[in-house]
């Protein structure tokens, strides 16, 4: 009960905070994530116009989804940091200092996506903090952000994003199969290497995902962790590799499942969502069903992508 009100304490001091970021959608930046994940993608991913001298993606390309979350670093030292190497502003009092990236949601605003070389603000406000009482375990605590970006033309991108905090214990990676075949598939290995080039990028010091000792050791995992936000950047790269033409992405609604493990084999797979009248509906969205699959073939991360006509195109 102390520690019920010891957050909700928290709480009441953290709710409705805010903080703006600015940043330029640098071409570097995102031609240095192409880097990373290109190589682990299918063949058939789309690619970008670069700048011939100095190979960076070029002013004004449009910014794959989920390119976001490589920019807007926080401005804070390594000794401001919670001891696991992750944002203290976000992290509730002890015990509950295991974190997790639960899911989120992530709108696009497709009349004015992201490009490159455009200044760009990002809003970061808590929206709300939780407690999850669990039959079986001790409770979570649940604290949900929101994030705004605007350019010079306004809104672009609105993200909710859910983390899960609790007590430290040995995590159990549940396997829950998925009930559906796939239209669309591909599988990849994430490496070490590729797990420390998006730490670098995404300013992420979250020992789990670089640092194998702290993760088996300190929080009990079998090895080094795949990022939440890389799980979900890869499976939006996947749609656009099957993207159907003069449609983009709207939205993508997801929850991690269970983890993923470096140098353990993932699947990632989609499948076109049906209802009574056929794929799309009367204002020709589309449905599209993505998710992860581990090594054990259970779900580590699922979601919903609803896709549009480009403005314009019906």
């Amino acid at each position: 009960m102390a520690e019920c009100a010891t957050i909700g304490k928290w709480k009441e001091q953290t709710v409705g905070k805010q903080s703006v970021l600015w940043d330029r959608m640098d071409g570097r930046q995102v031609s240095l994530l192409d880097q990373t994940i290109r190589p682990h993608l299918p063949p058939a991913y789309p690619g970008y116009l670069r700048d011939s001298k100095v190979g960076d993606i070029a002013v004004g390309t449009q910014m794959a989804p989920g390119a976001h979350l490589v920019y807007f670093p926080s401005r804070v030292n390594e000794f401001q940091l919670s001891p696991d190497g992750y944002h203290a502003d976000e992290a509730p009092p002890d015990p509950f200092c295991q974190r997790v990236w639960a899911g989120g949601l992530i709108e696009f605003n497709t009349a004015n996506p992201l490009r490159v070389g455009e200044l760009t603000s990002q809003t970061k406000r808590i929206e709300n903090v939780t407690i999850k009482e669990r039959s079986d375990a001790d409770p979570l605590v649940l604290v949900n952000l929101a994030l705004e970006m605007h350019n010079s033309q306004g809104h672009c991108v609105t993200e909710y994003r859910n983390l899960a905090y609790m007590k430290p214990i040995d995590l159990q990676r549940k396997t829950v199969k998925h009930r559906r075949r796939p239209e669309f598939s591909h599988e990849l290995t994430p490496t070490e290497i590729m797990l420390f080039r998006y730490s670098a990028l995404s300013w992420n010091s979250h020992r789990i995902h670089y640092d194998a000792v702290y993760a088996q050791n300190v929080e009990r995992h079998p090895g080094l962790l795949v990022h939440g936000p890389l799980t979900c950047t890869l499976l939006l790269q996947l749609l656009q590799t099957h993207m159907p033409k003069r449609m983009a992405l709207k939205s993508f609604d997801y929850r991690a499942v269970s983890p993923m493990y470096c140098q353990q084999p993932v699947t990632l797979n989609g499948r076109w969502i049906q209802d009574a009248s056929g794929t799309r509906t009367s204002n020709g969205a589309q449905l599209c069903e993505l998710w992860a699959a581990n090594n054990n073939g259970g779900l580590s991360m699922k979601g919903v992508a609803t896709i549009v006509p480009l403005p314009g195109a019906q």
